[in-house]
C-alpha cells in the first residue's frame, strides 16, 4: 500500500469516527420530513458546516499518524483496514485527551477504584 493510500485509509477511519455520531443522532431523533425541493436535508448541511473543518483536520491527523507509524516501523507494511482502525482509534484517543467532556482529562486519585484491604502475615509477607 502506498503512502497516499495509507493516508487516505487513516483519514477514512478518522472520518468514520467523526461522522458516525452525527448519523447515530440523526437516526435516534428521527428528523421530520424536509420541505420539497431542498437539495440537502437541514441536518446534513448543519453537519457539513460543523464537521467540515474536522474532516480537514482528519487529513492532517492522518499525515501525522502515518509519520509517527513510519518512524516507529519503517520497514513494515500496513493494510487498508489496519490503517482505518489506526485512524479510528487515534481520533478517538485524541478527542478524549485534547477535548475532554469534563475536567482536565487527567486521571486523578478520585478516578481510581478504592484499594482493597490486604492482610499481611506476621513475617511481613502477603499470604
Amino acid at each position: 500500500m502506498s503512502t497516499l493510500e495509507l493516508i487516505a485509509a487513516v483519514a477514512l477511519g478518522v472520518a468514520i469516527a467523526v461522522v458516525y455520531p452525527t448519523l447515530y443522532r440523526y437516526v435516534r431523533k428521527q428528523f421530520p420530513a424536509e420541505a420539497d425541493g431542498a437539495l440537502l436535508p437541514t441536518w446534513m448541511t448543519a453537519a457539513l458546516k460543523k464537521y467540515g473543518a474536522l474532516f480537514i483536520f482528519s487529513l492532517v491527523t492522518a499525515v501525522v499518524l502515518i509519520g509517527i507509524y513510519r518512524t516507529a516501523n519503517p520497514d513494515t507494511t500496513i493494510g487498508f483496514w489496519e490503517a482505518v482502525v489506526l485512524g479510528f482509534g487515534f481520533e478517538a484517543s485524541l478527542e478524549k485527551f485534547i477535548f475532554p467532556k469534563s475536567g482536565t482529562g487527567a486521571v486523578t486519585a478520585a478516578d481510581l477504584p478504592p484499594a482493597s484491604p490486604r492482610r499481611v502475615g506476621e513475617s511481613g509477607q502477603e499470604p
